[in-house]
């Protein structure tokens, strides 16, 4: 981890130096002189500011030819998230209008029909997966 991570990565979770001293069981000073590179800071030390990171949710991009950088992890939508969305769903395509003459503006809205229905199939499956009981042995 270099030091303009480490300071984006605050930024990110927007951690003060000292809750992230706290959290990673250092001292205010290592941090501030790592994000300073005042000196250098052990191999343990940078490990305990990353670990806290990585906790809080924050990852850590490799130097890929774009430059290390860091962002937030995508946390998983729970039940609740998902059924809420099933129910807007739900609520969309009884209210899309139905068949009609053939026309080009018909056939659009069978087409966004459909794929509102494939979406809310998706959705659900999501949920069940979630609310199924782990079956392995």
């Amino acid at each position: 981890m270099k030091p303009e991570q480490c300071r984006a990565a605050r930024a990110l979770m927007d951690w003060s130096q000292t809750k992230l001293a706290e959290t990673a069981g250092l001292g205010l000073s290592t941090v501030v002189d790592f994000e300073r590179k005042r000196r250098e800071v052990s191999a343990d030390g940078i490990a305990a500011l990353r670990t806290a990171l990585e906790k809080a949710g924050v990852q850590f991009i490799a130097e890929n030819g774009g430059g290390p950088g860091v962002r937030l992890k995508k946390t998983a939508k729970g039940v609740k998230e998902i059924s809420q969305e099933i129910d807007a769903l739900e609520d969309k395509i009884s209210s899309m209008p139905g068949p009609t003459e053939p026309s080009p503006e018909a056939s659009m809205n069978i087409m966004r029909k459909a794929v509102a229905k494939n979406n809310l199939a998706k959705l659900k499956n999501r949920r069940a997966r979630i609310t199924r009981p782990n079956r392995s042995k």
